[in-house]
């Protein structure tokens, strides 16, 4: 992997099992790479050790690559800080984050005192968000970063004994999917990787023949190809160990309407319809919560009543435009001072934007130079909106209608314009 060559690498836990293997394969493939561990017991009790993050450097410059130790805290915000800090102090920046660190403190769930709780939550979940949260800022502002979170199979599908552990876990694929989010316009991708290997942590859980065929060198290539310049994908989720990856995914069923919307129906109500409701045949992804709410607002929308479910009224995207000047309400203009900016793309689109100032509105066709809010839809879903089929609201949660700039402003046009067909 060439695009790895002098990128910045963090990657906590890296004293032992996975996180050394990872900064071991990171730094073969030209990598720069930080190897932060505070080098405690696998339960997180202790003061701590240089040791296990120094060995690792010492064997990455052994073999020619570069490498510096950190022994900060994940569990601390300082120790988030710190570890990024010492990634530009040494190398100037931060292209790669591996969150890894990890400690257990196994108990059934009457038995788990709170303080056992709160320590691997501290490292696993506010470990991520501590170190994440610093090296997010520097990734944002270079418009490059790759950040890989690491889930396991306990906490996607549970596991006897690890109420804690299964629950930090699960909250890592929580953070990931906002993060995915919030760094899809910088070209930061964050993904998520459930390792079954062998290490300090697992030894004394796992049948001694099995753990033989848990070689941490067999998730290392899948965790280099998420950190990759070359991964394409953000959000997902891998399971990896012994050779054998899939992906996990959150899926949701197609679901039905039980009553009208309007009253709660009954239990007995659920009941009649368990099977349709509960299936996921069909079931499917979704991107972000706004699309799930879409989904919901589709199944109560109002369906045309004409013509099949077509837009009817206005015919065309340039006869909306058109109507606009006499459409506007002045008195509800008072004190506005806004340019909204119509893209509208497909055959029947183009550019048009609407100035109200002074209580007044003109409309013209092209792009205006400084915006306050912008709307962008197909002509298709414009016209359906313009025309009724389409509601507002169910446009912009389902991803139909996009808006940009100060979105508050787009709640006005619905009082600053009221069309009569």
């Amino acid at each position: 992997m060439e695009e790895l060559i002098n990128k910045v690498a963090i990657v906590t836990g890296a004293g032992a099992g996975l996180g050394r293997v990872y900064a071991l394969e990171l730094a073969k493939r030209g990598a720069r790479v930080v190897v932060n561990d505070l080098g405690g017991a696998p339960d997180g009790s202790g003061k701590g050790s240089k040791k296990p993050a120094d060995q690792v450097v010492e064997e990455i410059q052994a073999l020619g690559g570069e490498a510096v130790a950190n022994h900060d805290n994940v569990a601390t915000v300082a120790g988030g800080e710190k570890i990024v800090q010492a990634a530009l102090d040494a190398f100037g920046t931060v292209d790669i984050l591996i969150n890894n660190a990890g400690i257990l403190r196994d108990k059934t769930f009457l038995k788990m005192e709170p303080e056992n709780w709160q320590a691997v939550l501290d490292v696993h979940l506010n470990g991520a968000y501590h170190v994440s949260r610093p090296a997010f800022g520097v990734m944002k502002e270079k418009g490059y970063g790759r950040i890989l979170m690491t889930t396991s199979a306990a906490g996607l599908y549970g596991n006897f004994g690890q109420t804690n552990y299964s629950a930090a876990k699960m909250g890592l694929v929580g953070l990931m999917n906002t993060l995915k989010l919030e760094g899809e316009r910088s070209n930061i991708k964050v993904n998520t990787i459930a390792p079954v290997a062998a290490s300090r942590l697992t030894k004394d859980i796992l049948p001694p023949d099995f753990i033989d065929k848990l070689q941490p060198e067999l998730v290392a290539p899948m965790a280099l190809y998420l950190v990759s310049q070359q991964c394409p994908v953000s959000g997902n989720i891998y399971n990896v160990g012994m050779g054998f990856l899939n992906r996990a995914a959150i899926v949701t069923g197609p679901g039905i309407v039980v009553g009208d919307g309007r009253e709660m129906p009954d239990p007995e109500q659920l009941l009649t319809q368990w099977e349709n409701l509960t299936t996921l045949k069909g079931a499917k992804e979704y991107w972000n919560a706004t699309e799930q709410i879409g989904d919901v607002l589709q199944a109560f929308a109002r369906p045309a009543e004409d013509d099949g479910g077509k837009a009817q009224g206005f015919e065309s995207v340039e006869a909306i435009f058109d109507a606009m000047p006499k459409a506007f309400v002045a008195d509800a203009a008072a004190g506005v001072d806004v340019v909204f900016q119509f893209v509208i793309s497909g055959d029947g689109g183009g550019d048009w934007y609407s100035v109200i100032k002074d209580g007044s509105c003109a409309v013209e066709a092209g792009s205006h130079e400084k915006p306050g809010c912008t709307l962008k839809m197909t002509d298709e879903d414009f016209l359906n909106m313009m025309n009724g089929v389409l509601p507002p609201m169910q446009a912009y949660t389902s991803g139909k209608l996009k808006i940009e700039g100060d979105i508050m402003k787009s709640q006005l046009i619905e009082k600053l314009f009221k069309f009569k067909f």
